[in-house]
């Protein structure tokens, strides 16, 4: 069920991204920024939408496609690791990271502790 929920919030983040990227911008607390942004905004987006499909696609059997729980955690730890060094050196407020922050602690423990598991014989 979480790699589910998780497909649909990455899935529909990825169409918002690509589609309209100076919300998303305003969303974040991020103004005044150059136009080419929403380029890479929208290439994020890109990469947000298949990783979300892959999860939906995994997400009928986890236990077969182990390989996208454990990127799942990955993506959780490394997102969060990068959004606290970002707000630690000043390059965004709390208030842009904090959504990152929580939201890739939440990803990560709660794939680790909902990892696939062999069931007891």
């Amino acid at each position: 069920m979480l790699m589910t929920m998780d497909a649909v919030v990455l899935t529909g983040l990825g169409v918002l991204f690509i589609a309209v990227p100076r919300r998303i911008l305003v969303a974040f607390h991020f103004q005044n920024l150059p136009q080419g942004v929403d380029y890479m905004i929208g290439l994020w987006g890109c990469v947000f939408a298949t990783l979300g499909l892959g999860y939906a696609l995994a997400a009928v059997a986890p236990r077969r496609n182990v390989l996208w729980v454990q990127m799942g955690i990955a993506r959780g730890v490394l997102e969060l690791v990068f959004s606290i060094v970002c707000a630690v050196r000043g390059l965004v407020t709390w208030e842009q990271a904090s959504f990152g922050v929580f939201t890739a602690l939440f990803i990560a423990a709660a794939y680790l502790v909902l990892y696939p598991r062999e069931e007891a014989a």
